[in-house]
């Protein structure tokens, strides 16, 4: 049973790029000496930004269980819909702001103000329906609930750059940088979780015959608690928890000492190569993951009962969970390559947007299954890492020195730049569907993921052929640590 612990200990150690130190080497490092990194440590920083994230999307999907509820209150289809519009571009606007705030002010407490104000506008809207506003006058019905949603939007934009920003920090060792695709990976895991246990929620509360607000309430309550723990408890980077691991950690790891934390403008991400390429790109890609989340479930109503077509409109979301993991694994595999990746999965795609187009009315249920399940793998791949292992290897380039401080500002940079052209092309899908039909999304999607392919042949070229172009063998720490090396050769 020991050697088994040592093991498991040992292989978690390495995976994140620990190394035992004696107390005596420990006792031996000065003050002025760079911030030591434990397992343990990055092992709390992942729990909580994972739980973190899981929480904002239990609060969107809440929301979205009980819509039904809000209408036979007398909330109106039109002002839900708007909400929807509405908070898709706070959020897409306020990604990037919440970036520099997290990269100018303490990220944790960023992070916690986030979980808090996402409570505070989720109890807004059952106040709203304890009090009965929604059967008020049109204008104030829209003014409650549109500005209510609309600082909603905002404050969800914060958890995900900000998050990625912490995890950043502290994914800096050497087998953390090494396996950074994997570990980023199963963190994006979390938006998965919180889109499953919100319908559990809210099954839950009519199991127990509670007042149907309940379905609302948890996530408020979560999200509070959660908030307090990041805001107290979160380390937003290894130096703040210098002053007590100093002399007394005996599991450290010594990291290269970080340049000065300044902040950079959006102005200025959007000089570093690549950025402003996956900003666009991402967009398409999120596009299609939009279409498929909001509109899938319809589409399948044409040939299912809906009980049916929401079963296996599921298989979507369950192919997203391993679709990060997969392509983050094997884009350290080859070095860090993760552009070429992301373009695989999504060639691969194509071929399958495009029997749907051609066959959607006669396919097999099994066969659809299948092809559903795999979509999620392929789509769910490219756009989870592209906001997280993606987003810190960029944040690692040499023209900004590998500036830590500048990670939430690219983060949100892509995520905002994502959600502002996903927003677009869903306002053009219901005049799509009205004018050539259902099938016609397909197609929408297929040409869709062929511009991000196109957009990414950049990246391609310049991880096969440019600076990026390292030796697999030799690229040990994945993204921009090896090609500064490259770049100082040249």
């Amino acid at each position: 049973e020991c050697c088994r612990a040592n093991s498991v200990a040992s292989a978690s150690s390495s995976f994140f790029g620990s190394r035992r130190k004696t107390k005596a080497t420990a006792k031996m490092s000065s003050s002025s000496s760079p911030p030591e990194i434990t397992f343990r440590m990055q092992a709390w920083v992942y729990a909580i930004t994972w739980v973190q994230y899981a929480a904002n999307h239990l609060t969107r999907k809440c929301y979205t269980n009980v819509k039904n509820i809000m209408v036979k209150k007398g909330l109106s289809k039109f002002v839900l819909g708007r909400m929807d519009a509405g908070f898709m571009f706070t959020y897409a606007f306020g990604a990037p702001l919440a970036g520099q705030l997290g990269d100018t002010f303490n990220p944790s407490k960023v992070l916690g103000i986030g979980l808090y104000g996402s409570a505070f506008c989720i109890f807004g809207l059952t106040f709203g329906m304890w009090e009965n506003i929604a059967l008020m006058s049109p204008f104030v019905v829209n003014l409650y609930f549109l500005a209510i949603y609309l600082v909603f939007g905002f404050f969800q934009a914060i958890g995900g750059p900000v998050g990625t920003s912490i995890m950043g920090n502290w994914m800096v060792t050497p087998g953390a940088r090494k396996n950074r695709g994997l570990i980023f990976g199963t963190w994006t895991t979390h938006q998965y979780f919180g889109n499953i246990l919100a319908p559990l929620i809210v099954i839950t509360v009519n199991v127990f015959h509670m007042k149907w607000w309940w379905g609302l309430m948890w996530p408020v309550i979560i999200n509070a608690a959660w908030g307090a723990l990041c805001y107290y408890l979160l380390p937003p980077y290894p130096a703040a928890t210098a002053p007590a691991t100093s002399s007394t950690s005996t599991s450290l790891t010594a990291v290269p000492e970080e340049p000065a934390r300044s902040p950079i403008s959006i102005a200025k991400a959007l000089t570093i190569p690549s950025v402003p390429g996956y900003c666009i790109a991402f967009g398409f890609m999120k596009t299609i993951n939009y279409v498929l989340f909001f509109w899938l479930p319809l589409v399948l109503q044409q040939n299912f009962a809906p009980d049916t077509a929401n079963l296996i409109s599921t298989l979507y979301d369950f192919g997203m969970m391993p679709g990060g993991i997969i392509v983050g694994y094997v884009s350290d595999g080859f070095g860090g390559r993760r552009g070429c990746v992301i373009v695989v999965f999504l060639l691969i795609l194509c071929p399958l947007l495009f029997v749907m187009a051609l066959c959607f009315e006669t396919l097999n249920t099994p066969t659809l299954m299948i092809i559903l399940f795999c979509s999620g793998i392929l789509i769910g791949g490219p756009n989870n890492i592209v906001t997280s292992a993606v987003a810190a290897d960029l944040a690692e380039h040499p023209s900004i020195a590998g500036n830590k401080a500048a990670l939430g500002t690219v983060v949100g940079l892509i995520n905002g730049s994502g959600s502002f052209v996903a927003a677009l092309g869903q306002i053009a899908v219901p005049y799509i569907t009205s004018s050539l039909g259902y099938a016609s999304l397909w197609y929408f999607m297929l040409i869709m993921t062929i511009i991000s392919c196109v957009l990414m042949i950049p990246k391609v070229y310049s991880e096969l052929f440019g600076v990026d172009s390292v030796p697999i063998a030799a690229a040990k720490p994945a993204g921009y640590a090896a090609v500064s090396t490259a770049e100082q050769k040249a």
